[in-house]
């Protein structure tokens, strides 16, 4: 369900059921108890909050080990969006391409597409090649448009990044829709 909340933008909405859920969790020394700090601090990132997302993180790294190494993907995400709430976007497009490639050498193809799409969705204009490669590996019509976000921050594009943010919409990525219509605005309306 947290998953869905993040991917709708409901970033509070997912941050007031993750805070119990990580409570409860991160008792038991079950995987689940890391995995619900790092999207915490993936929604609180996302909301902005910079204190408190930085303190979630350092209780996911606290609390990662062998038994949640599966989610090390997730962990890399949480510190990437960590890292864009305090406005240090070099580091978070980093953490974003160590969680694709960890992700990528697991196995883990729609997770590595996923991370590689956050890195789109930081800004980052070189992830337009893992994330074709991706998408025509899993060939899903999410991935498709992953690519046409890609491709159009890649490129330059505003309009297409305009396009691709209802496409967005219209699957229910919220969050990447607003950051595909700001990179969009970005560019200014000569690019349109």
């Amino acid at each position: 369900m947290a998953y869905v909340l993040i991917t709708k933008g409901e970033f509070g909405a997912a941050a007031s059921m993750l805070e119990p859920a990580a409570a409860t969790l991160e008792r038991t020394g079950y995987s689940w108890g890391p995995l619900s700090l790092m999207l915490l601090a993936t929604a609180i990132a996302q909301q902005g909050h910079i204190a408190e997302s930085a303190k979630t993180l350092q209780r996911a790294e606290a609390r990662h080990g062998t038994k949640s190494a599966l989610f090390a993907p997730e962990l890399g995400l949480a510190r990437a969006w960590t890292r864009a709430a305090a406005q240090d976007m070099t580091g978070a497009i980093a953490a974003a391409r160590e969680a694709a490639r960890t992700a990528e050498r697991a196995g883990q193809a729609a997770v590595a597409l996923c991370a590689w799409h956050n890195a789109v969705r930081l800004g980052d204009i070189r992830a337009v090649d893992p994330v074709t490669r991706l998408a025509a590996e899993i060939d899903c019509t999410v991935g498709n448009i992953l690519v046409k976000h890609a491709r159009g921050l890649a490129d330059g594009d505003a309009a297409e990044l305009t396009a691709v943010a209802e496409e967005l919409a219209g699957i229910g990525m919220a969050a990447a829709a607003a950051d595909a219509t700001k990179a969009a605005a970005r560019l200014g309306p000569q690019q349109r």
